[in-house]
């Protein structure tokens, strides 16, 4: 393979390798036994005064750094593995090409880096458990989890790398899928250090409910959401969960109030809350009062509800039909497309718009309906937590004609 070799990792390297040269002659000028005192009268040589020759830098490090410029990082690798096993005092160096290998996305010979440092019985304490923590690092990034989860969880034992571990056994858990893991971990992190994201544990507390929800355990379900309740109030997840168990209990009134309320208070949940409510009014009978509530005056929410009815897949139910012209209005590169074809959009026939809202809903399906405001990562499909930066609730809808990361309708 061929190595990509940068002005920086040269740099770095030479850094590093001067670095570890340095520190090994203070620490040799340290542990010497103290010199003798000078003699009366120093030797001298024609009159000049005989010094001892300057230390080199160790040759085995312009060797490796050679076979680098060479484009062959195997051997720089051997070379620079068998100063670990001969020279007590490069270390950092090691530590240094490591670090340099992984960022690079050469776990490979991260881990064998790391392992041979691991390996060297006169290793200090301090070494160790900064290979330790490097090591696990390469096997994290490497996917290899469960190797990665072992030290992580000696590395929390530590005091010196305990939030460090815990922050990663915390990934390792959410990748896994292991709720119940998460949560203990994230309160022990809790305990020692603001964690990251404050609303994941109530996240992780309402997979554990869907997951009983799915099983037919309705009771487990609701005592999940109740412990989401308790560390996150107001919190939109958990209250469209506990709708949809309203449903399943014939509890229609509440579940249409329960989706009311988060639409109150996180108004871009509107595409998840609608399915819900339509089940609710439904079973509770009089569509078209108590759908009232959902369908204001005003032509901004009339816009945004027939919106997320397309985004939803309820393209074909009849207020949407009758919310399309305001969102024509509010959509000015949509409307302007629909008035060059068909005329104005307030004139068009009710089949027309019903026509036009089931072509916006081809069009949505094949392509990403929602994106993560942090990262721009866009899918098709509604994600609590975006597979592409891992940050919780920052999901969604795109606009319909929106072509630039990180826009998003309200």
């Amino acid at each position: 393979m061929q190595f990509d070799l940068s002005l920086d990792l040269l740099v770095a390297l030479f850094v590093a390798a001067a670095a570890g040269w340095l520190v090994a002659q203070f620490r040799f000028r340290d542990r010497a036994p103290p010199p003798p005192p000078p003699p009366a009268k120093p030797e001298r040589n024609n009159g000049l005064r005989i010094q001892e020759p300057p230390r080199r830098l160790n040759e085995d490090y312009l060797k490796g750094l050679g076979f680098l410029l060479n484009e062959e990082p195997d051997k720089a690798l051997e070379v620079f593995l068998q100063m670990v096993d001969v020279d007590n005092e490069t270390v950092e160096t090691h530590f240094a090409l490591g670090s340099i290998y992984r960022r690079r996305g050469e776990v490979e010979r991260a881990i064998r880096v790391h392992e041979n440092i691991m390996a060297r019985p006169s290793l200090s304490d301090e070494h160790r458990l900064e290979a330790m923590f490097a090591l696990a690092e390469d096997y994290f990034r490497a996917g290899l989890f469960d190797r990665a989860e072992v030290s992580f969880r000696q590395l929390a034992q530590t005091d010196t790398r305990r939030v460090q571990a815990l922050r990663y056994l915390l990934r390792i858990y959410e990748q896994q899928r292991d709720w119940e893991h998460a949560i203990t971990v994230h309160n022990q992190l809790t305990a020692l250090a603001s964690p990251e994201q404050p609303t994941a544990i109530a996240h992780y507390h309402c997979e554990l409910a869907e997951q009983e929800r799915a099983g037919g355990d309705l009771e487990a379900a609701r005592q999940h959401l109740h412990h989401a309740r308790e560390v996150q109030l107001n919190f939109p997840r958990g209250a469209l969960i506990r709708a949809d168990i309203a449903l399943d209990m014939n509890e229609p009134e509440l579940a249409a109030l329960l989706c009311q309320r988060v639409v109150e208070l996180h108004p871009r949940l509107l595409a998840l809350a609608l399915p819900l409510v339509l089940r609710a009014v439904r079973g509770a009978g009089d569509l078209e009062q108590r759908f009232k509530a959902w369908i204001r005056p005003e032509p901004s929410a009339r816009a945004e509800l027939a919106y997320a009815a397309i985004v939803a897949g309820l393209e074909q139910e009849p207020f949407v039909r009758d919310c399309l012209p305001d969102l024509l209005r509010e959509d000015p590169s949509l409307g302007e497309i629909v008035r060059s074809v068909a005329g104005d959009p307030g004139q068009l026939t009710p089949q027309q718009r019903t026509d036009l809202a089931v072509s916006l809903a081809r069009i949505l399906r094949r392509t990403q309906r929602y994106r993560c405001v942090d990262c721009g990562f866009a899918s098709a499909s509604h994600f609590w937590q975006c597979p592409g930066c891992r940050a919780w609730d920052a999901f969604a809808p795109v606009a319909l004609l929106d072509v630039t990361p990180g826009v998003q309708r309200r």
